[in-house]
């Protein structure tokens, strides 16, 4: 009896259905980072300047938002109340060593009348308030004089209790937009000197003057002002 061979011819297809995606790997699943990409901040300075488009944008007066007061405005020691402005400036920062703010302060604030555009009052009453881990409070009031105006500075003082305030429009050159000082005479403070003084102090001079400042108005970092 003869056999015959038989062939068995296995033919094994592998389909896919259409729709299937291939299996994806570690790898496949990571975002794609463009390093190409040039719009975000590459620098601290871009990063917190972008930070104060973003505050001034949301900040309602116009007025202010355009005025010699914009950078105080964004940091929020101005304030508007219907037709009133508000200045309050916590000067926490008392000597030229001071990195951080001082266990106490000397609060100065003022007011006056916000109209169609920011004019500042020829003679203004303010209020000095020190306060902290001096013990007991100190409280003065008086009347600053305008003395001196340009577009990017001013010069109040207050002859009856020696102080000058001196409000910048740019902390670009001096680091904040504002200093303070006290006991100091009529003419010591003028444009001539507003912007050596801090440059050229010298602790061992007795006759040299340093002004107070404030943690709010010179530090460069912008997230403690959103809101």
């Amino acid at each position: 009896m003869k056999l015959l061979p038989i062939f068995i011819i296995i033919i094994v297809c592998s389909c896919k259905p259409k729709n299937e995606r291939p299996a994806t790997t570690h790898a496949d699943s990571l975002p794609v980072v463009n390093t190409t990409d040039t719009s975000a901040p590459a620098t601290f300075e871009e990063h917190q300047d972008s930070l104060r488009k973003v505050i001034l944008q949301k900040k309602e007066n116009k007025i202010l938002k355009e005025s010699f007061l914009q950078e105080m405005y964004i940091r929020n020691t101005v304030t508007v109340a219907g037709d009133s402005l508000s200045i309050d400036i916590p000067f926490n920062l008392h000597g030229a060593d001071c990195g951080a703010p001082d266990c106490y302060s000397t609060d100065v604030s003022f007011g006056f009348k916000l109209k169609d555009s920011l004019v500042f009052p020829q003679k203004i009453a303010f209020r000095e308030h020190e306060h902290g881990c001096i013990g007991t409070d100190k409280k003065i009031s008086g009347y600053f004089q305008l003395m001196e105006q340009t577009d990017k500075y001013l010069i109040y003082y207050s002859a009856q209790h020696k102080r000058a305030l001196v409000l910048f429009s740019s902390n670009k050159e001096n680091g904040t937009t504002a200093y303070y000082f006290t006991d100091v005479a009529r003419d010591r403070i003028n444009g001539k000197n507003i912007s050596l003084i801090t440059k050229n102090y010298d602790e061992a001079d007795e006759h040299a003057v340093y002004p107070f400042t404030s943690a709010a108005l010179s530090t460069p970092e912008y997230e403690s002002f959103l809101e």
